[in-house]
């Protein structure tokens, strides 16, 4: 997978954190699967995310609650537009099963919010994280 979770991606809070890790890890499957022109990895990762969208947001979104976190208004804007545009797969899904089409939308959206959420959004979040910490002396949230 070109796109793979690395220290220099951490949030700085160990739940949020692993959550990411787990994430690169699910997509990274399907990835594998679609190179192998198998299909059967996309509904696991449609069950993983209907869960990661309501965990892993919250757990997000508590934390930039918790710490005054400036930029959580569009930060939590970008999660309902994921969580919208999941939806809308995960209906296709229901109504018509992992087709290649389908399969091939999964993987772009997956990746896309990797590269354009994780790797900017949440690095800018856990850049806010880590000056907080520095500056309160804690370790981790």
């Amino acid at each position: 997978m070109a796109l793979q979770w690395t220290s220099t991606l951490s949030v700085g809070v160990p739940e949020i954190d692993a959550q990411h890790q787990e994430l690169f890890r699910r997509v990274d499957r399907l990835l594998d699967a679609m190179l192998h022109h198998d299909r059967s990895e996309a509904e696991p990762l449609l069950d993983f995310l209907r869960a990661f969208v309501v965990d892993h947001f919250a757990a997000e979104e508590r934390v930039m609650a918790e710490l005054g976190y400036p930029g959580a208004a569009p930060h939590a804007e970008e999660h309902r537009r994921f969580a919208a545009a999941l939806r809308e797969v995960d209906q296709e899904f229901l109504a018509a099963g992992p087709t290649a089409d389908l399969v091939l939308r999964l993987e772009q959206q997956t990746v896309a919010w990797l590269r354009d959420h994780v790797y900017s959004t949440d690095v800018a979040l856990g850049r806010f994280v880590h000056a907080r910490q520095a500056a309160s002396g804690r370790a981790a949230c």
